[in-house]
């Protein structure tokens, strides 16, 4: 039979109280949406299909590189409104239709593939989980027999219902022909005065039709976020789940608590994050890595066994192997660091390649420079690339000595294994193997002390 998925992504998501849209706000790394169509993607459904409202352009934006096609749902009237948007504009009105809601970061590819496969020959199936603190999900009602006979909203749930041991997950399977017919019966006898799909297992279940709950163990992976506060439980959750499946690889966390790394960040075999790492976006740490303390990478590229010391930030940049940078050195984009380099304190490199073997030790500021290889770069250097209209570029040949506290004004290039004195200003190119001084020439003014007295 045909898969079809709708996720529910129109609703305003005000008790977030922010002026973006709920679902873009990030988890992990990613907008929460994207959590969720990531899930159903890998299910090789017929179709996803993403509900939004009329004017929510930026989740489409969102969701450009997803194979996702879009229904909108006109206001924001209830969840069976959305789900007949939805059905509206499938192809086909036979199958199965399994329906998620948009805000569920946590849930896995393989609990809906399981719930798919258990929901087979049943009309209308849900997920359901034993609360776990919050109730704000709809109950479920079950006859003295112990048959699911409905579905009650928290916010209309009589004191007796209220009591209910399970909750609705917000995860649904429907067979679309009986579904169908189940929608135009839904009403707004609510305190909401909104169309719940809840609603259809009663309509389901007095028609005959097959009605089941299946429960799901993990509450936790099924939590939905409608506040700042279940964001931050749905980000610890994923948190969690992503340092404990680095630690099976063969990552060593030392502390899970204090360490953050998003879904898409790949750290490899025999590396160590030591307590405050943060590595986010699309970051790759190679193996046999060492991450101090306080140390942020995002969206960078790192090579096999470097060591990065703390207080270091690296922002869209590729660090080749057995480098070491820190402590407090920062990387900003474009930045290429060579195999073997060694940044260290207060080093701040920018579109800027540093070749094998060079080093930066010290108070260093390295912009829009070509680097080669072992080449030594005093405490104090600064490449001047701006020149208040245009960034420069600088070029350092393989093998230069550049002394401690020296100005390069842009553009302008030292030879391979050419020397410039300390305290040097350099405006013009370095030939090869020269040495180039750049400075006033000292004079002592003899007893001068003793004459300002």
């Amino acid at each position: 039979m045909p898969l079809h998925v709708l996720i529910l992504a129109a609703g305003e998501g005000k008790r977030l109280r922010s002026a973006q849209p709920k679902l873009l706000h990030l988890c992990s790394g990613l907008p929460l949406l994207v959590h969720a169509v990531r899930a159903a993607c890998e299910l090789d459904a017929d179709s996803v299909h993403v509900v939004v409202g009329p004017k929510d352009e930026a989740l489409r934006t969102a969701l450009a590189n997803y194979p996702v096609a879009f229904a909108v749902q006109d206001r924001a009237s209830g969840t069976a409104d959305a789900v007949a948007a939805g059905c509206a504009s499938l192809e086909s009105s036979s199958g199965t239709l399994l329906v998620l809601n948009g805000d569920c970061p946590g849930v896995l590819a393989s609990t809906l593939r399981a719930f798919i496969a258990t929901s087979a020959d049943i009309d209308a199936t849900v997920l359901s989980v034993r609360p776990d603190g919050r109730n704000d999900y709809g109950r479920l009602l079950r006859d003295g027999d112990g048959t699911l006979v409905g579905i009650m909203e928290a916010s209309d749930a009589m004191p007796d219902q209220d009591t209910s041991p399970e909750v609705c997950a917000g995860v649904y399977c429907f067979n679309l022909e009986v579904l169908s017919g189940a929608l135009g019966k839904v009403d707004t006898d609510n305190i909401q005065n909104e169309r719940y799909l809840t609603r259809v297992f009663a309509t389901l279940s007095a028609s005959g039709a097959t009605v089941c709950a299946i429960p799901h163990g993990d509450a936790a992976e099924l939590h939905g976020v409608n506040s700042r506060a279940e964001l931050a439980r749905a980000e610890a959750f994923l948190r969690l789940r992503k340092l404990t499946c680095l630690m099976e690889s063969g990552v060593t966390v030392r502390d899970p608590a204090t360490t953050y790394v998003d879904v898409d960040v790949s750290v490899g075999m025999d590396s160590t994050l030591y307590p405050g790492t943060i590595l986010e976006g699309s970051t790759v740490i190679g193996t046999g890595c060492v991450i101090h303390s306080g140390v942020r990478v995002t969206d960078s590229q790192i090579g096999n066994c470097v060591t990065i010391f703390d207080g270091t930030i690296i922002e869209g940049s590729c660090v080749e192997a057995e480098a070491a940078l820190g402590p407090y050195a920062r990387l900003r984009p474009g930045s290429e660091i060579g195999a073997c380099v060694k940044i260290g304190n207060f080093v701040e490199t920018k579109a800027s390649r540093l070749g094998a073997g060079s080093k930066a030790g010290h108070l260093t500021y390295l912009g829009d420079a070509h680097i080669g290889e072992n080449v030594n770069i005093g405490a104090g250097t600064i490449t001047c690339n701006y020149d208040g209209a245009k960034k420069h570029k600088t070029v350092i040949d393989d093998g230069a000595f550049i002394g401690s506290n020296t100005a390069l004004v842009a553009p302008v290039r030292v030879g391979k294994n050419a020397y410039v004195a300390a305290g040097s200003t350099i405006t013009k190119d370095v030939p090869d193997g020269d040495l180039a001084l750049g400075r006033g020439r000292q004079v002592n003014k003899a007893e001068w002390a003793k004459k300002k007295d």
